[in-house]
């Protein structure tokens, strides 16, 4: 049995938009009810530990989405196999090469 295959990875895609969704939704009332943060604020933001940990499961699921898309895209319409395994691999490689840098990025903040 594949690991991200038919419904199961239906769900996971679905569970993922919600995720980025209710992100983006306190993003934009925060954005909306509070004064417009500065720098500093933005900064003090990714540098704590729960910042760190938003910021990531924000990208963390983006990359989940984007990966069972891709790889539903590339299933459907490349057929011979080593195009296709090539094509997984190099989305695989760009969005794991994205969530290290995210993770750099945030300087070890996430414990």
């Amino acid at each position: 049995m594949r690991l991200f295959s038919g419904q199961r990875a239906w769900v996971l895609q679905r569970l993922s938009v919600l995720l980025v969704l209710v992100l983006l939704a306190l993003g934009g009332l925060r954005l909306l009810f509070w004064p417009a943060p500065s720098y500093e604020d933005w900064r003090a933001f990714t540098s704590s530990a729960h910042g760190a940990v938003l910021i990531a499961l924000f990208f963390g699921a983006i990359a989940l989405h984007a990966w069972v898309g891709a790889r539903d895209v590339v299933l459907d319409y490349l057929h011979q196999r080593a195009l296709r395994f090539a094509v997984l691999l190099l989305v695989a490689t760009v969005l794991v090469a994205v969530m290290t840098r995210v993770l750099f990025a945030l300087g070890g903040q996430i414990a």
